[in-house]
């Protein structure tokens, strides 16, 4: 089974001793039948709006003897976006078959679960529609009380995110029950991207307890959040407007315009709207708010418990995880594109393989001393990060490589073909990673990149057509698109374009890699694009432009061997900070690591007696929020028994806390660290500047217009 893909597929035939026992396994895992079965789940469409106005999962629920309604979550909605829209169509989730359009809400929305006071009982949209569904199974509700279901067997059906089925489920058993809330405990852990507003059913009766509104981990299980029906079978006998419903217009501002100006409007009329040159955002999260549509955080302090003594005397060991919810995560498909030409063996000035050595420019075939320490050594290393910090349970990445050749230089000894030092010429790009969420493919796949090593000309068109062939499953490419994913590429090049043709033609290279930028662009792909060394810096207009005409960031990189750096400064979480402090003494965590999945681990120094110990997670965009423990402190107390998994988060603290302590500059370290990172800003930001205007200087120059070429 691949990583990141949680179902058994049944369209295989094992041994025939083992195949009957096999696939009733799989089929008791999943809750499957044999036959398929009519869906009863749907997704949410707005078809006016360019950018959605929901997400999630619908289900359709009878309301009445003539009256059926479509019901999801709130907090998957921005209700003045979906009044903007005007209308909600219902599609099965994978072949996209219409199922049922509104126009209206059958009842006043209920309130996101995560507004002050509110609960996940009231945490529902109730549509009215306006024909009859189709194609789509309609579920009734469970009259029961909701204090009466623990320890019921539940079924939760939804869109998978990976498979090609419009429906799928999964089982548990419901934990706790509360008039606002119920917890249902997962059989086993599974992919439920885009489940939230799923309907959870009692088993085997069928009928709908609840709606499915959040996860968190518990143990080695996920623990779900659930809206008890009650709320919205509340909402249904007190429909709007005497029955006649609200219309979705009724929630758009008052002062907005057509839904096809602004933001809403296709790329290339924004294109157009825009400024010229354009103006290309300084920082932020790459991939959005990293898959959120909301600013609310889960913070949770896991350890120690809150009441608890500890005798350590290198302090408490603090421990927990800031969560995103269910329903506000959006799926990403990332590429890195990597510039593997013949210059990116030169020296980074940086000891990228911290063997020690120092790797320096020579003449000759190889450029450096120290191959791991070269450029295309800090691209590897770049982008083993990066993907480090992303999560699969939203995310798919892919590898590309890109160098090629000049159609024009041929082989002065008339063997034909071209000439390429270190190498064969090759594909102008290659995947070496189809999109996939199994991040240790991709790993692999960088090193092998590592070990080919760099050759040939810098083809950039033909990287980012690549990237393009993946992102939207177009011919010549080895992913499986996603049509509803956000799609991005984040390109690397340490040079200009001097392939396909020849390399004195800047014009004509440059140009190749624009149209493949206006083709992303009209494909709705985002390319944050980081220019490396010197050379990429003198002549930059094609690394801003590919990120100016699609929306993206452009990132300067004076210095190759600060590219490591360069990415640390740049948000892929929307949990952007985590600061654990103990508010009786005023001292700050010594040692801090946050891990990619929101969990982190912090040693706070205590004294004796009683110690306040405040967690604060901070989001992309600014938002915060805080938890609380009191911890006490006194010697000889024995340390608790931690969980498997976290202690070696605290070892890993530990041996932090003794490299520090032999330094025995802790204080000053982790003040300089901060002056150079914000140095490291400021010379991206006056880096970007110059670039930008190097780069419209050279548009002038090579008369690069915009123009409405089709891909190559």
């Amino acid at each position: 089974m691949a990583q990141g893909d949680p179902f058994l597929t049944l369209d295989w035939m094992p041994s025939r001793p083992t195949a009957c026992l096999a696939l009733m396994l799989g089929l008791a895992l999943l809750g499957a039948r044999p036959g398929a079965a009519v869906p009863a789940v749907a997704r949410p469409k707005t078809p006016h709006l360019t950018t959605p106005a929901g997400s999630g999962t619908a289900f359709f629920l009878r309301a009445s003897q003539e009256e059926v309604v479509a019901v999801t979550t709130a907090h998957n909605f921005d209700l003045a976006r979906l009044g903007r829209g005007g209308e909600v169509q219902f599609v099965l989730g994978k072949s996209g078959t219409l199922v049922s359009a509104s126009t209206r809400l059958f009842a006043k929305p209920g309130r996101p679960f995560s507004e002050a006071g509110a609960t996940l009982g009231e945490d529902y949209l109730v549509f009215a529609l306006d024909a009859s569904p189709r194609g789509i199974r309609i579920l009734e509700a469970d009259l029961e009380a909701a204090e009466t279901l623990i320890g019921e067997r539940v079924r939760i059906l939804g869109v998978p995110a990976t498979r090609p089925h419009d429906q799928d489920d999964v089982y548990g058993t419901v934990r706790k029950a509360e008039k606002g809330r119920l917890e249902v405990e997962l059989d086993v852990p599974a992919d439920l991207r885009g489940w939230g507003g799923a309907p959870v059913l009692r088993q085997p009766e069928g009928s709908v307890v609840g709606i499915l509104q959040a996860l968190w981990p518990e143990g080695d299980s996920l623990r779900l959040g659930v809206g008890p029906i009650a709320g919205v079978l509340a909402a249904i006998a007190a429909p709007a407007e005497g029955g006649l419903g609200l219309p979705l217009t009724s929630f758009a501002p008052l002062d907005d315009g057509p839904a096809t100006k602004g933001e809403d409007a296709p790329l290339s009329d924004q294109l157009a709207m825009a400024d010229s040159p354009r103006e290309i955002p300084g920082e932020g999260p790459l991939l959005g708010r990293a898959g959120v549509l909301s600013t609310e955080i889960r913070l949770e302090i896991e350890q120690p418990a809150d009441g608890s003594v500890v005798g350590s005397a290198t302090g408490a060991f603090v421990a927990g995880r800031a969560l995103a919810l269910l329903g506000e995560f959006r799926r990403f498909d990332v590429i890195l594109v990597l510039d593997t030409s013949g210059s990116t063996s030169e020296a980074s000035g940086a000891d990228i393989n911290g063997n020690g050595i120092l790797g320096k420019d020579r003449w000759g075939i190889l450029n450096s001393t120290d191959p791991g320490d070269s450029v295309l050594a800090a691209e590897i290393a770049a982008a083993q990060q990066i993907v480090r910090g992303l999560d699969p349970r939203n995310t798919r990445v892919g590898i590309i490589t890109f160098a090629g050749h000049s159609e024009n230089i041929r082989d002065p000894y008339g063997r034909g073909g071209t000439i390429v030092i270190g190498g064969s010429p090759g594909a102008a790009a290659i995947t070496e990673e189809a999109l996939t969420t199994d991040f240790a493919r991709v790993e692999k796949a960088l090193r092998h990149v590592m070990e080919r090593g760099p050759s040939g000309g810098t083809n950039m068109g033909a990287g980012l057509r690549q990237a393009i062939r993946e992102l939207k499953g177009f011919r010549g490419g080895l992913s499986t698109p996603d049509p509803e994913s956000e799609k991005v590429v984040l390109f690397f090049t340490d040079g200009e374009p001097t392939a396909p043709y020849d390399p004195g033609d800047i014009r004509s290279n440059t140009r190749s890699v624009l149209r493949a930028a206006e083709a992303a662009a009209r494909a709705q792909i985002r390319i944050h694009s980081f220019a490396i060394g010197s050379k990429a810096l003198k002549r930059p207009v094609a690394a801003v432009e590919m990120a100016s005409r699609t929306g993206g960031y452009f990132t300067p990189v004076r210095e190759p061997g600060d590219l490591k750096e360069v990415i640390e400064s740049v948000s892929f979480a929307n949990i952007e900070a985590i600061e654990v402090v103990n508010l009786t003494t005023g001292e700050a965590a010594t040692e801090l690591r946050i891990q990619a999945d929101g969990s982190y681990g912090a040693l706070v120094p205590v004294r004796t007696g009683l110690n306040r110990i405040r967690v604060l997670a901070r989001a992309s965009d600014g938002s915060e929020t805080t938890a609380e423990i009191s911890v006490g402190h006194a010697k000889g107390v024995k340390p608790v028994r931690l969980p498997r998994e976290l202690v070696a988060l605290r070892n890993q603290l530990l041996q932090e806390r003794l490299l520090s302590l032999k330094r025995g500059r802790i204080a000053a370290e982790r003040d300089e660290v901060e002056r150079t990172r914000k140095e490291l800003l400021l010379e991206i930001r006056e880096e970007r500047a110059r670039a930008q205007d190097r780069a419209a200087q050279q548009t002038k120059d090579l008369q690069l217009e915009v123009e409405p070429i089709e891909p190559e």
